[in-house]
């Protein structure tokens, strides 16, 4: 991570220049890393940590909770959708009522 220090004097490392008379082909040794942290984190220097078990009983619980949350969601949804089918068909039966009634009270006034 990186890490802001205040007040701190910086120092710039260079890298050896290379004297006209050397051969400029080689590379140098070594290479002088400089102290400037670009704030990732390099996945090769991080420690895998073991969870105590109070850890691993607090994420056990947040993952029971949502999961949890999820299936009330998944139920209330679920229970509008069989609200709204069953409002549909007690509309279609009150409607097949309504017009089956309609048909008998027009066969009782039609004369003979």
């Amino acid at each position: 991570m990186a890490y802001f220090r205040e007040n701190e004097e910086e120092a710039t490392k260079r890298q050896p220049l290379p004297v006209s008379g050397e051969d400029t082909d080689t590379e140098p040794e070594e290479y002088i890393e400089s102290d400037y942290d670009d704030g990732f984190d390099d996945p090769a220097e991080e420690e895998i940590e073991e969870l105590s078990q109070e850890e691993k009983k607090a994420i056990r619980v947040k993952r029971f909770r949502a999961a949890s949350g999820a299936g009330n969601v998944t139920s209330i949804i679920a229970g509008t959708v069989v609200i709204l089918l069953l409002l549909a068909f007690l509309m279609n039966m009150i409607g097949f009522v309504l017009n089956d009634a309609d048909r008998n009270f027009t066969l009782f006034q039609t004369r003979f």
